[in-house]
């Protein structure tokens, strides 16, 4: 019997042993097979993520500083294909004036191409500063300034206020083929437009949109002949409407 026993024992670790060594084959060949998947992998991030040393910059640069985006692109030179943050730099050169929009595209192995969008400029502001079409204002610079810009006209740091006003009109008045040439607001809160060919809308201070909506009535049920021959329209009134004519 004890005999016995010790030959069962002896087979029993034998097993164990067996058992563990093959369980240490299992894990070192499921080690290699990882390692190897790690490396393909690794080799072939390497191999797309090649350093950026070509960079393509197309747009019409009227107003905006070169040399401002040479500076931001300066900074995309060595970076790498797959982990260069595109959303930075897009941010960083949408910051730059007169800069509308950026659009980034990457072109392997090594080559990213820029389109830079400048910003249009609408208009002045009290003949004094340039005004974007997002109704930021900047310095006047002559050599920049396009003919026939529409005037704006208001008090200090209302600029926005006018703005969003003017796009509200102008997008009633456009889709009927009149076109401004001015909008004011003056120090008591009254607006006045003036559209082609130098005919005043007076809205005044009150109720301007409602007012606003009477001029576009009228026009629309053509009740105003000979258009160009008006001085003004003066829609300040709880009802109706006085057209003035031009001195002929």
């Amino acid at each position: 019997m004890f005999k016995s026993n010790k030959k069962n024992k002896k087979k029993s670790f034998t097993f164990f042993k067996n058992f563990n060594q093959g369980d240490k084959r299992s894990i070192f060949k499921s080690f290699l097979l990882i390692f190897f998947i790690f490396f393909v992998f690794g080799f072939i991030y390497v191999a797309i993520n090649q350093s950026i040393t070509s960079i393509n910059i197309e747009g019409d640069f009227k107003r905006v500083s070169k040399k401002g985006i040479e500076i931001v692109v300066l900074e995309l030179k060595n970076q790498g294909f797959l982990t260069v943050n595109q959303s930075k730099y897009k941010d960083k050169l949408e910051a730059i004036d007169w800069v509308k929009s950026v659009k980034i595209n990457k072109q392997w192995p090594n080559t990213i191409n820029l389109i830079v969008e400048e910003d249009d400029v609408i208009g002045l502001w009290n003949e004094r500063l340039l005004l974007n079409s997002a109704g930021e204002l900047y310095a006047l610079d002559q050599r920049v300034v396009p003919d026939e810009l529409i005037q704006f006209f208001g008090p200090e740091d209302r600029e926005n206020e006018v703005y969003r006003r003017y796009k509200l009109y102008n997008d009633e008045l456009v889709t009927r083929g009149i076109l401004i040439e001015e909008i004011e607001l003056d120090l008591r809160g009254s607006w006045v437009i003036t559209v082609r060919p130098s005919i005043k809308i007076k809205l005044g201070e009150e109720n301007t949109e409602e007012r606003f909506e009477r001029f576009l009535t009228i026009w629309d049920q053509s009740l105003l002949e000979n258009f160009e021959l008006i001085s003004y329209i003066d829609l300040r009134y709880s009802e109706g409407f006085v057209i003035k004519r031009k001195n002929q």
